[in-house]
């Protein structure tokens, strides 16, 4: 077809210059070149890159991932990509063909003649009676020796890596700094996908004891049974894990999702789809939500309400306290950021709202500042900005934010609306999976922007779409694939797992875990964080204790265990068991 269309062009443009209309040598109607970047499924493409397809030009309007079987292309897709008008492939310079190297023919290498050994001749000595003499027991052999197989974290190439995994590559340890696969650690490589954390110091093993030989009594007639011998218990310092490290995400999982409902006290209360519809449907699947209250607009009804929302593990939000509109101006920032969260503190035992979305998803600079430095949030979501007194909405506020995202106050977020007109995803799609399915691919983050379902104002979300979105959502969860869960709570994960450090133990045999707290960042954003430890043993099972208790423990894959423990309650003690 696209040649057929190249040709179809040509054609035009040779029967306008044999009538005059175009001169060929001016080529003043010439198409432009096409991209030597061709589009193809499976590639990420960022804002403003120019790819070919089907004989135009294409702009991408928005960094996306053009997932396989998606049919993404940008014919199909105009909320992805501009049509930059017909292009001209003729003009696209032809990949040289390489030159084959001739191949250099090694001289014969001669072949040396081996004189024959003699075979010695062996005379058979009559075998005398056996005898049935003391054996030497076999040495124990130490738990932890030097592995001749490469250890659980040792660096391999068919294996995917996200953000924060840590890597054993040629005798330093690596750290990576986002999602790689196939690409090696290098010592040298500083912009690479890989940090070096340094040399890793040998460790000597325990040597074992000898045990002492016990005598066997001498062989007799008596037809007697060998005793089975009874098991000694392993000793408490015996190793039983080896390489530990933080995940990504909590309970291992690829992605990390996050659901916020604006505009929460905007509806009667009788008939609040935020009460008698989403928060049920949340909770009986065992799921969280945040819920962005407009303070101002809150009966004592609604307070209620909340407090039953914090009951189910929900996260109250903050969307103001009047929801100016189109914007907060900066003289009202005093009152409507740090008033909404006094709002909430009085009316809620002292919660500590830390988290905020912008009323019409709009802030200037100046707003933005103030968020990150004169309050207490830890985080809020991007927002078009405001200069002049004019929202610029060319300032794409939606994406999805990487694992190690370095800004909590302008995270990043996809709008629903019913017919998808302003979502980073094509319109006609199911855009609320299409988003989990983006957290999951990419080990990202990301954060879904709604209001209420079945009954609103406002690009309400039907009720069978919303149920079928938070049964999709659960059935993730469920696989280990997904962590859903409130923006505060994936924030505190992010920093939690930077800056409260897994210390490893010292000492061969002591099976303890303990976290280096003292950077101040580690005790704002404190969480609990899942630990993935590799067992030395095989064939049973691990138990952890912290602070007394025991911990859950979830098999993970390679002899690996997920453990989720608290940075803040003191150090994890290991042990492993037999069935």
């Amino acid at each position: 077809m696209q040649q057929q269309y190249q040709g179809a062009q040509k054609a035009l443009i040779l029967s306008l210059a044999a009538t005059g209309m175009l001169s060929l040598a001016s080529g003043a109607f010439a198409a432009p070149t096409c991209s030597q970047s061709i589009w193809s499924e499976g590639k990420t493409y960022t804002v403003n890159t120019v790819v070919a397809y089907s004989g135009h030009n294409y702009t991408a309007l928005t960094t996306h991932t053009a997932y396989v079987g998606a049919n993404w292309n940008p014919a199909a897709t105009p909320t992805l990509w501009k049509d930059a008008g017909v292009c001209d492939f003729n003009d696209v310079a032809p990949t040289p063909t390489p030159v084959p190297t001739p191949a250099i023919t090694a001289s014969p290498t001669p072949v040396v003649t081996a004189s024959p050994t003699p075979t010695p001749v062996v005379t058979a000595s009559p075998s005398p009676t056996p005898v049935v003499t003391a054996s030497p027991a076999p040495t124990a052999i130490p738990y932890l020796t030097p592995n001749p197989t490469p250890s659980a974290n040792t660096w391999v190439s068919s294996t995917a890596y996200t953000a924060g995994q840590r890597v054993v590559y040629n005798g330093h340890q690596f750290e990576a700094k986002w999602w790689t696969q196939g690409q090696a650690p290098s010592t040298t490589d500083q912009w690479g996908p890989w940090k070096d954390l340094g040399v890793i110091a040998a460790m000597t093993p325990t040597p074992a004891p000898t045990a002492t030989p016990k005598p066997t009594p001498t062989q007799t007639d008596c037809a007697c049974a060998t005793p089975t011998p009874t098991p000694s218990p392993t000793s408490n310092k015996t190793a039983v894990i080896g390489a530990v490290q933080t995940t990504t995400w909590k309970n291992g999982a690829k992605g990390a999702y996050s659901l916020v409902h604006d505009d929460y006290c905007s509806m009667p209360i009788a008939t609040d789809p935020y009460i008698k519809i989403i928060d049920p449907e949340l909770s009986k699947r065992g799921l969280t939500a945040g819920f962005g209250m407009i303070t101002g607009s809150c009966s004592e009804q609604h307070w209620a309400a909340a407090k039953d929302f914090i009951a189910h593990g929900h996260e109250i939000v903050s969307h103001s306290r009047n929801h100016p509109d189109p914007y907060i101006s900066d003289a009202a920032l005093e009152d409507q950021l740090n008033g909404s969260a006094a709002d909430i503190a009085a009316k809620l035992n002292d919660y500590k709202a830390s988290y905020f979305v912008w009323p019409s998803d709009a802030a200037s600079t100046v707003a933005t500042d103030f968020l990150k430095n004169k309050t207490n949030y830890l985080g809020g979501r991007a927002s078009h900005l405001v200069a002049n007194g004019t929202v610029d909405y060319t300032t794409m506020p939606a994406g999805v934010n990487a694992a190690n995202f370095d800004n909590p106050f302008r995270i990043k977020w996809d709008l629903f609306t019913v017919d998808g007109k302003w979502s980073l995803y094509p319109m006609g799609s199911e855009i609320l999976n299409l988003h989990i399915d983006a957290a999951i691919n990419q080990g990202a983050w990301t954060t879904r922007t709604m209001h209420s379902v079945d009954t609103g104002y406002w690009e309400t979300a039907p009720l069978a779409r919303y149920q079928a979105h938070l049964d999709y959502a659960k059935a993730k969860v469920d696989a280990g694939e997904l962590w859903m869960d409130t923006p505060s709570n994936v924030i505190k994960y992010r920093y939690a797992r930077e800056f409260c450090k897994v210390m490893l133990p010292a000492v061969i045999g002591n099976n303890t875990i303990a976290f280096d707290t003292s950077a101040a960042e580690c005790q704002k954003y404190a969480t609990p964080i899942t630990l993935q430890v590799t067992a030395l043993l095989q064939g049973g099972g691990l138990t952890a204790i912290q602070a007394g208790k025991a911990l859950p423990v979830k098999a993970g894959p390679n002899n690996s265990y997920f453990v989720t423990a608290d940075p803040l309650s003191g150090a994890v003690s290991f042990a492993y068991f037999m069935p």
